[in-house]
């Protein structure tokens, strides 16, 4: 019995892998094709000897899905944990629209949801497990037989340890023989996250009107981050619109706090003051999204959240307060390094990163670590033994098994018990989602909202990018507005003002003029305007200072 794996796109995106089953699985050779990312091409990949045998897709991100329509061959059935299953249909016929994405009736004919151990062929099983990163996002636990025992591999694709829309993240209790795992990191998330929720709470609050834009399942996350932040940070109402609105409910979510709209005719009834909206693409330059903002554009009381993968450009400025923060939902580096360590397998596939990304890991653990960016097979199980990387010298490889056997590898879950726990939404609570519900608590009682705009760069901010509040004696810190926060409420108290003048006489610009022996004047700012006084008349002055 052999098993290997070959990087599929390993100079682009890397997250594409196929796995080979040689021998004792059945007579001829499983081909399983992990993702199907931009670039992909199984013709390629395969021998003319082989066929493809299945193909698995973890989540419904363009990164994993933009070539499944054109890499379907041989009747090889396409396997989604069953959330992932339900939105496809929707998701794919938007990337059709949108990315020009192929196939999609041939994909949708091959979709097979999973929810439990399903056999792929011959001894080769499969089952997803939660994987955290986006709605109904999985990976897939692996298993066949070989000599009386069972091996396992666990594929992660994209992963956190967090839970993300009440979907759980991925179970560190696992404890397969080799993980072929994403290496994608951000230390800064959480509090990104959290900096995001504060923004949009306080401007509702403030009595701003909030578009939100995102992608759809970014939009989906957000929505029910929201609804479950509960006291005291009162909930600010949520509009879900467009193609984010039809994931949600294709996902079986509710929420009290939340209302979807997935078609609308009139974009002013979906924006609406002290509330927020939620519509997708990540800028408003199309879509949904580009419709209700020009609702807000022009509005300076108004606000607009960019939540950005950092693959398009966020919009600048706007007559509304414009912020952006990049969402981009990986563990943190140190989330990794306890999740190998905590599964011990003697097997690590790197995927989804290149260059230092990459490099990284080497010689990082326990394990035989392959941190490839070449697209060759590599065998990783062959006749009973987990295979030491061609580049690890014999020395080296005994003291590494010898550790990994001093160490053991207790099944703390086995794969094949029925421990693990299903790909389903459960309550929402925004802790285990990344959210920093005491700071957040804090920032909103004290109205601190001094919270800088996210595009990945930071300065004087910490590793999250939020600033440290200003203290008086270093204990309580003080209430901070932002700039644009004080230029949107002077402009809704000038409105006011105007609003209040309109029946009660005219608001006049002038300057003080000294002419000397006691003689003070009053020159007109506003020349050429419809200015009709007329000599001797009395005119009532309220004093305020020059804001020249």
């Amino acid at each position: 019995m052999e098993l290997s794996f070959q990087h599929a796109t390993p100079h682009r995106g890397a997250e594409s892998v196929l796995l080979r089953l040689h021998g004792g699985v059945t007579d001829q050779t499983a081909c399983v094709l992990v993702d199907a990312g931009e670039g992909v091409d199984v013709d390629d990949l395969l021998d003319e000897d082989e066929y493809l045998t299945a193909v698995l897709l973890t989540h419904a991100h363009l990164d994993h899905y933009a070539t499944l329509g054109e890499n379907l061959r041989d009747g090889a059935p396409v396997y989604a944990a069953e959330p992932t299953a339900a939105m496809l249909g929707e998701v794919l016929g938007e990337a059709r629209t949108n990315f020009d994405v192929s196939n999609v009736d041939a994909v949708l004919d091959a979709l097979t949801p999973v929810s439990d151990w399903t056999t792929v062929m011959g001894s080769l099983d499969l089952r997803p497990v939660p994987a955290g990163h986006a709605p109904g996002a999985a990976g897939f636990l692996l298993r066949f037989e070989d000599s009386s025992q069972t091996r396992t591999l666990l594929t992660t694709g994209d992963w956190t340890r967090r839970s993300v829309a009440g979907f759980p993240g991925l179970p560190s209790s696992l404890s397969p023989d080799a993980v072929v795992l994403t290496g994608a990191t951000n230390d800064g998330f959480e509090a990104t996250l959290t900096d995001a929720i504060e923004r949009i709470v306080a401007r509702s609050r403030a009595g701003s009107s909030v578009l939100v834009t995102a992608s759809g399942l970014s939009g989906v996350h957000l929505a029910a981050l929201l609804a479950g932040l509960g006291e005291p940070v009162d909930v600010p109402p949520v509009t879900l619109v467009g193609h984010a609105a039809k994931l949600y409910e294709t996902l079986g979510l509710a929420h009290e706090a939340v209302t979807t709209v997935p078609t609308f005719q009139d974009p002013a009834t979906l924006v609406e003051p002290g509330a927020v909206t939620v519509a997708g693409p990540e800028v408003p330059v199309e879509g949904s999204a580009a419709r209700l903002f020009q609702v807000v554009e022009d509005d300076p009381g108004a606000t607009l959240v960019q939540l950005t993968s950092g693959s398009v450009r966020p919009l600048e400025s706007a007559r509304c307060t414009v912020e952006r923060f990049r969402y981009s939902n990986h563990p943190a580096e140190a989330t990794v390094d306890e999740l190998v360590e905590t599964m011990a397998p003697k097997q690590v596939v790197v995927t989804h990163q290149t260059g230092e990304g990459l490099s990284r890991y080497k010689d990082r653990y326990d394990s035989f670590v392959w941190a490839t960016t070449d697209p060759d097979e590599y065998t990783l199980y062959e006749d009973g033994t987990w295979v030491a990387p061609p580049w690890v010298n014999e020395h080296v490889a005994r003291e590494l098994r010898s550790r990994q056997y001093a160490s053991g590898n207790p099944a703390r879950v086995s794969v094949a018990d029925e421990g693990t726990v299903p790909v389903a939404p459960q309550e929402v609570t925004p802790a285990d989602e990344g959210v920093d519900v005491s700071d957040l608590r804090t920032r909103i009682a004290h109205g601190d909202t001094a919270v800088p705009p996210q595009d990945g760069t930071q300065d004087s901010a910490d590793a999250g990018g939020t600033r440290p509040a200003a203290t008086d004696s270093g204990s309580e810190p003080l209430p901070t507005a932002s700039l644009s926060d004080i230029e949107s409420r002077l402009d809704r108290i000038e409105r006011h003002l105007a609003d209040a003048s309109e029946g009660g006489g005219r608001r006049v610009r002038t300057r003080v003029v000294d002419a000397g022996d006691g003689d003070v004047f009053l020159r007109l700012l506003d020349e050429g305007g419809d200015l009709e006084f007329q000599h001797g008349e009395t005119v009532t002055v309220r004093l305020q200072p020059d804001c020249r």
